[in-house]
């Protein structure tokens, strides 16, 4: 896609007012048997086929998972989570952009989480920086997919694989685009360090309370450029999305999360008053584990071999290895030995024949001398001619 339709596509999207709906072009990459299990889902004809947002949300509130499907409480077999399934009638509402901005700043962490969805599932790639990013810094925990075992993740990390993963549980999310792709991962290498650098900032909040500001900072911009500014006043209130205004040295004032910015010059040491690793170096790193997977490609190097190594008076046993080429070239050649073995006769089956070989030998010789002693008179055959 041309830089020329990326750019006007933004600028229509600037245009959107509060009432005006929001384009999901991507509801046609909705999983289509999911759709249809959906469509057919008891809960969903009956409860929210016909439902407004008010009602939506209300059945959002009381969800508690964010998995596609779940396991019915008598049943083995799995059935649309009634989270999802409000997610699908919000995009088949096709919300507004003052609805959605809603659904992304709500209180309840499960209706977030749904907007998020809905941006990913229906909105075009273009927006997904702008929609989604300031979730980004979002430290508050939770379990998104409890009953697959998941652990605990934090808001930011959930919205982070969704912007990186190709597939959402099971099922395939919209593909994006190469280039686009790669701006967001590229941009991406910064946050596991701004989400370090958040937490750290939130015990220290005090030091950015003068209302007047006029404390010297530096920010970093979402491609790694580091510029001086001063506050402009105290942070946000609460622990989630803190944020504080900054003068920058452009004379515009921009307000900035608390991941994104330090104070140099005050101590303690930590990512709050220091760069930590530069941009450059997380993106190498990142380009480094690429190649790496680009190399692995195609083969499976994450499962176990299922070999394992145990040590029992004295010996060494090695069993669970699975046969491959090796393992066979390995037992074809130990069997060659063992043939080999075995048609050569030992020392003690040498001495055995030695001794079988002696004696008869003996014997011969003895049944020869005989015969030559009856052949020269002494005892010879007694011979019967017949006729």
């Amino acid at each position: 896609m041309g830089t020329g339709a990326s750019n006007s596509r933004a600028k229509d999207y600037e245009k959107l007012r509060e009432d005006d709906k929001v384009p999901v072009p991507n509801l046609v990459h909705f999983p289509q048997v999911l759709k249809e299990r959906i469509l057919s889902d008891r809960f969903f004809t009956q409860v929210l086929a016909n439902s407004s947002l008010s009602e939506i949300r209300n059945t959002i509130f009381s969800c508690d998972t964010c998995e596609p499907e779940i396991r019915g409480s008598t049943s083995l077999d799995t059935s649309p989570s009634p989270f999802f399934c409000c997610v699908f009638r919000m995009l088949t509402l096709k919300l507004t952009e003052g609805q959605l901005q809603g659904l992304l700043n709500n209180r309840s962490r499960w209706v977030r989480c749904a907007g998020f969805l809905y941006v990913r599932l229906g909105v075009h790639f273009d927006r997904y920086w702008e929609l989604l990013s300031d979730a980004l810094m979002d430290p508050e925990e939770f379990v998104p997919y409890p009953d697959r075992g998941s652990e605990s993740m934090s808001e930011g990390q959930f919205v982070e694989q969704l912007l990186t993963k190709e597939k959402y549980c099971d099922f395939s999310l919209p593909r994006l685009a190469a280039a686009q792709r790669r701006v967001l991962n590229e941009r991406l290498v910064l946050y596991e360090q701004f989400r370090q650098r958040y937490a750290a900032h939130l015990d220290k909040l005090d030091r950015f309370e003068d209302p007047d500001g006029g404390i010297p900072v530096e920010v970093c911009t979402v491609d790694g450029e580091w510029l001086e500014g001063r506050t402009a006043g105290p942070p946000t209130p609460g622990r989630r999305r803190v944020c504080i205004p900054v003068n920058l040295a452009q004379g515009v004032e921009q307000q900035v999360s608390i991941g994104m910015l330090i104070c140099p010059g005050m101590s303690p040491n930590d990512l709050t008053t220091s760069w930590g690793k530069t941009y450059q170096e997380l993106l190498d790193k990142y380009r480094e584990q690429q190649r790496e997977s680009a190399v692995t490609s195609g083969r499976d190097y994450s499962k176990s071999s299922g070999k394992h190594t145990i040590h029992a008076g004295g010996q060494t046993f090695v069993c669970g290895e699975k046969r491959g080429r090796d393992r066979e070239d390995e037992e074809a050649t130990a069997n060659l030995a063992r043939d080999a073995k075995r048609g050569t006769p030992s020392l003690e089956q040498e001495m055995k024949m030695a001794a079988i070989m002696e004696k008869y030998c003996a014997s011969n010789r003895a049944s020869a001398q005989s015969r030559s002693q009856k052949q020269d008179g002494i005892e010879g055959p007694e011979r019967l001619r017949l006729g």
